[in-house]
């Protein structure tokens, strides 16, 4: 044994329960795995042994068959370490690992999907319905079940469709339903542990609070089952994300800082979430995340609003909060800090544009979701923390979403990039009133380029169609509402606010509003809108508890239209006359309704 083996953690047994995708392990070896018989008495099927630095299986009673990997054995049989194996016990089916990481038994494990596949090209899988996951239908669909494997995660571990029709014949739920059950073999038990851990085989996953969703797929996951992800160049190349991509994989070696190490022995620092493998940020699971979701029709200024947001937020929360707001990513957060820095730091026009987002451009990042690789947008993470109040903290994501994937007609589970609005602490709808048919007609006589564009208004159908996802998501009916804080912005109040009665809103320049100041603002922009525009109001109001509207104009002024070079014909602002009016109110207004509230000290 070397030096850096008394900093590892020792082999253990993982084991994975297929009916219940319950883990739990064994700590020490040798290692009885067992099952009951129909009167109700333990009976230890197989042992698991570890001798001399190997590992092997031996079947203990020969009138019970044992299957690994779909394949009978009657002898002592060899098993490797950091691999999957099939186990078939007694009409129930679990996985088994040996490994320094006894929380990670393969990605997919978890979601408690089944894919199958024929004997002969067992890599033509496809997924099993949740709804054809009964013992009848395979034995109806599989005239030879046994020539069919059973994959419980996306690796090589196997079990025959036979044996899975066989563990559903005598699942626990079926068994309540039949007209004399017998009481089923439970799930096999690590022989050499006591009762009070034996019981862990049918506990219940992790406590939710435990868990994180991923901010890229929004899938939740325990921060034990995070992947690492290579570092060395020659582990150039990921089986489920392509060869461009460096490997993600379950840490089993460590250094002596405990960090994991790639196969070649290089220090690996950064996570990934083991759904879609997407890289997670720096101190992921250090604070609670707060997802901000900014949904808007196509070209209606997101990218321009995200810009100006994050350029004014930092300097608002330190001024008036004490509170820092830092980057958190600054590899991730990349794209926004180009268009920041770009709208900012210009002198012309031309050097100011923005281009819209596109559907799957650079702002998307392709990732396995489900079984398949999809356009996920990719967050921007910063942090938030108090200076006199350190622990009050808060990871704070934010998504620059294509306008198209709020269009009906766009399926979930093809285009899946919008499913973080379900996730939400807070959403943000840009309403952009130089495309609405009513704000144009009133405003008809200004001479503003924004208005000399051909114009298509569905902004009242994406903002129902939010609706639709989020309440589908969360298992809601259509006339039930979420209790997310919905901010509602009205775009462009350069452009308008001639249409509210003079000195009606309060706008200071050198502080955020008070609580009792965006209350009354909310009122007179929403008697605006619902006036000109009732449908947005009834949308809005539909989905959330929580709905306040804000007037807020990204540039302060109406963009200009370029006349020459390749960007003639598209409008970009004046950096010389960026005057932004109260950007950072909505986002200060949501964080302020959180509970607790990152704002605030206790």
């Amino acid at each position: 044994m070397g030096l850096l083996d008394f900093f590892r953690p020792r082999f253990r047994l993982a084991i994975g329960d297929c009916s219940t995708r319950a883990l739990t392990q064994a700590d020490t070896f040798p290692v009885n795995l067992s099952g009951r018989t129909f009167d109700g008495q333990k009976s230890p099927l197989c042992q698991i042994h570890h001798l001399s630095g190997e590992f092997s299986l031996e079947p203990l009673d020969p009138s019970y068959p044992i299957r690994l990997d779909g394949r009978e054995i009657t002898r002592e049989t060899p098993l490797r370490p950091n691999r999957n194996y099939a186990l078939s016990l007694d009409k129930h089916l679990i996985l088994v690992r040996i490994t320094r990481k006894p929380k990670q038994i393969g990605d997919g494990f978890s979601e408690g999907n089944w894919d199958l596949a024929p004997r002969e090209t067992p890599e033509d899988r496809e997924t099993l319905p949740a709804s054809q996951l009964t013992a009848d239908h395979l034995q109806a669909k599989f005239k030879h079940p046994e020539d069919h494997l059973a994959f419980p995660t996306y690796g090589d571990a196997c079990f025959t469709v036979a044996d899975l029709a066989l563990s559903l014949s005598t699942n626990p739920q079926q068994q309540a339903e039949a007209p004399n059950p017998l009481p089923p073999p439970p799930a096999p038990t690590p022989h050499n542990q006591t009762p009070s851990t034996e019981r862990r085989d049918t506990h219940p996953p992790e406590p939710k609070h435990q868990h994180h969703p991923c901010p890229y797929c929004w899938k939740d996951f325990a921060p034990g089952d995070a992947l690492n992800i290579a570092v060395h160049d020659s582990l150039t190349g990921d089986p489920v994300l392509g060869s461009h991509v460096k490997k993600r994989f379950a840490a089993e070696r460590f250094n002596h800082l405990g960090q994991a190490l790639d196969a070649e022995g290089v220090p690996s620092v950064d996570l990934a979430c083991p759904h879609c493998r997407g890289r997670l940020p720096p101190s992921f699971f250090s604070q609670r995340q707060l997802i901000l979701s900014l949904v808007g029709a196509p070209s209606s200024g997101k990218s321009y609003y995200l810009s100006v947001l994050l350029k004014l937020l930092p300097e608002e929360l330190i001024r008036s909060f004490s509170t820092n707001l830092q980057d958190g990513d600054p590899s991730g957060n990349a794209q926004l800090n180009e268009m920041k820095n770009r709208l900012f730091s210009a002198t012309t026009p031309e050097d100011a544009f923005i281009s819209k987002t596109d559907f799957e451009g650079v702002m998307y990042e392709r990732l396995h979701r489900d079984g398949k690789l999809v356009p996920l947008p990719r967050p921007f993470v910063y942090y938030l923390q108090h200076l006199e109040s350190p622990d009050t903290r808060a990871s704070l994501v934010f998504y620059d979403n294509a306008g198209e994937h709020f269009k009906p007609g766009i399926a979930l589970e093809d285009s899946p990039g919008a499913l973080h609005v379900a996730s939400s602490a807070g959403l943000l709808f840009l309403f952009d009133p130089s495309t609405s048919p009513a704000f144009r007609k009133l405003l008809r006589r200004k001479r503003d380029p924004q208005l000399r564009t051909q114009a298509t208004d569905d902004q009242d159908t994406i903002l129902s169609e939010l609706g639709v996802r989020v309440k589908k998501m969360r298992a809601l009916e259509s006339f039930e509402r979420i209790d997310t804080p919905l901010a509602l912005i009205v775009g462009k109040f350069d452009l308008w606010q001639n249409l509210l009665p003079p000195d009606c809103l309060h706008l200071p320049e050198d502080r955020p509003l008070t609580d009792q100041e965006i209350a009354e603002n909310s009122s007179q922009v929403r008697q605006l809108l619902a006036k000109l525009c009732p449908t947005i109001v009834a949308n809005a109001e539909s989905i959330s508890t929580q709905v306040t509207y804000f007037p807020v104009s990204s540039l302060g002024h109406s963009p200009k239209e370029i006349a020459e070079g390749p960007l003639a014909g598209r409008l970009a602002p004046n950096p010389k006359r960026l005057q932004p009016q109260l950007a950072t109110t909505p986002v200060l207004w949501i964080l302020s309704q959180q509970s607790p509230s990152p704002l605030h000290t206790s």
